[in-house]
């Protein structure tokens, strides 16, 4: 898990040297925050982890980790993407927040223009997507 900043400080890009295992999942729903700086030591990770041959999936990724997915392709790299937070609303209620995604529930959608829906955990109504389709599940196409 990952957790907090990923920024100039993190020092991400030198865990890489560490594993030494042919797979490895890592959580990131706790981080808060990256950087341009954070993103250059994630891509240098993401990469040395390919020249390693390590099978990396990506789970809960937090929607800042998303929104870098969708602006630097290297940011994804050759990971799997198991799951994600996105952005929903309630028209019923006004509740806003992310919920989490499963990726092999929301690739058939995308296509199709269409995004998944969720239950709102105040009211219990149905919460609709709260950003644009094409825009935010463009790190799936990658």
């Amino acid at each position: 898990m990952l957790a907090g900043r990923i920024d100039e400080r993190a020092q991400i890009a030198d865990l890489a040297a560490t594993i030494d295992e042919p797979t490895l999942a890592i959580d990131l729903a706790d981080v808060t925050y990256i950087n341009s700086l954070g993103v250059r030591d994630w891509v240098t990770f993401l990469r040395t982890l390919a020249r390693q041959d390590v099978a990396l999936t990506l789970e809960r990724c937090a929607e800042v980790m998303v929104l870098q997915m969708n602006m630097i392709v290297d940011a994804r790299g050759s990971a799997k993407i198991a799951s994600f937070y996105a952005p929903f609303a309630c028209d019923a209620c006004g509740w806003e927040g992310a919920a989490l995604v499963r990726t092999e529930d929301v690739q058939p959608l995308v296509p199709l223009g269409r995004a998944p829906v969720t239950t709102c955990p105040d009211c219990q109504q149905e919460a609709r997507f709260a950003d644009f389709v094409d825009r935010y599940f463009l790190f799936l196409a990658a």
